[in-house]
């Protein structure tokens, strides 16, 4: 089965926001993560494989043309943009993509945030279906062909808010904006390092070094060990594991007290501190670099 995607832009976007502080520019062109909302949709359908792709144009369609001229779409012209319903342009879509392909992902542009995973469960959908979320419709939707225009589409409800969000809502592009940081940060393949020295065996890592700036900042090691969610027994036996290998103390301790006594950092102790935690920021920076000339193009 053939799947396209229809994008709506052609009403006047800016009549509907002049004098928007938050949206400066004409809707369809916002930056958006990196990107403008239109081009941001456009990509996030290439990746499902859907094509061809249509553009419905009506308001500052030579601007939107200039703009999307290396996208490869399709444009489809609202030649009555001013004087058509959202249904008018709809249906005048639908008539275009019918004889292209033999289903179509149905967008509003001013909706320019969903997940992949909510594009996926869409295009599971075997008759017309627009998406919910608590109970609201988005602005995305499935349609196939041939249609007869009599049944109603199916709602299919999805755990995605980020289809709620349009850009003519009242702090919509924030919303989008924070939306696709969350997104990003759930999706983007990401860099870890960790560092551990070790002599026969490993002895000095991330968590002794915690262990050890808590107990910095508490004076005890029973507090640093509750704080950590670890035995008082086990901060121990890895203390003296750093000790022993080593050769020379990283606390000073005063025996005595429920709570374990007090024990603060030796000068052996903080300085071999410091240099772990000035080589683990050196690794993190030349390991970030290197891990963006390698894989800058998977992200």
């Amino acid at each position: 089965m053939k799947t396209g995607a229809l994008i709506l832009a052609s009403p006047d976007f800016e009549a509907g926001v002049r004098g928007s502080e938050e949206l400066p520019v004409f809707l369809p062109m916002y930056p958006l993560g990196g990107t403008t909302v239109i081009k941001r949709e456009i990509a996030a359908f290439r990746k499902e494989g859907l094509s061809p792709i249509l553009v419905v144009s009506g308001s500052q369609k030579e601007v939107l043309r200039n703009h999307l001229s290396h996208n490869g779409v399709v444009f489809v012209e609202d030649e009555r943009y001013r004087e058509h319903s959202r249904e008018d342009t709809f249906l005048l879509g639908l008539e275009a993509a019918r004889p292209l392909m033999d289903r179509v992902i149905v967008l509003q542009v001013e909706y320019p945030v969903f997940s992949k995973q909510t594009l996926k469960e869409l295009l599971q959908c075997k008759t017309d279906t627009v998406l919910t979320c608590e109970g609201k419709e988005g602005g995305l939707g499935v349609y196939i062909f041939p249609r007869s225009g009599e049944t109603e589409a199916q709602k299919l409800a999805v755990d995605d808010p980020g289809i709620l969000i349009s850009l003519l809502e009242e702090n919509g592009a924030k919303q989008a904006e924070a939306y696709v940081k969350a997104q990003r940060q759930i999706n983007e393949l990401r860099f870890r390092n960790r560092l551990v020295l070790s002599k026969e065996e490993d002895f000095f890592g991330p968590g002794v070094y915690q262990l050890l700036t808590c107990i910095d900042r508490t004076g005890s090691i029973y507090a640093a060990a509750k704080e950590m969610n670890m035995s008082y027994t086990k901060s121990w036996k890895m203390i003296n594991k750093a000790e022993e290998e080593m050769g020379f103390p990283f606390l000073e301790r005063r025996n005595g007290g429920k709570d374990g006594g007090s024990s603060t950092i030796t000068k052996e102790g903080r300085l071999f501190m410091e240099r772990y935690h000035a080589l683990a920021e050196d690794m993190e920076r030349m390991g970030r670099n290197f891990f963006d000339i390698y894989f800058g193009d998977f992200q």
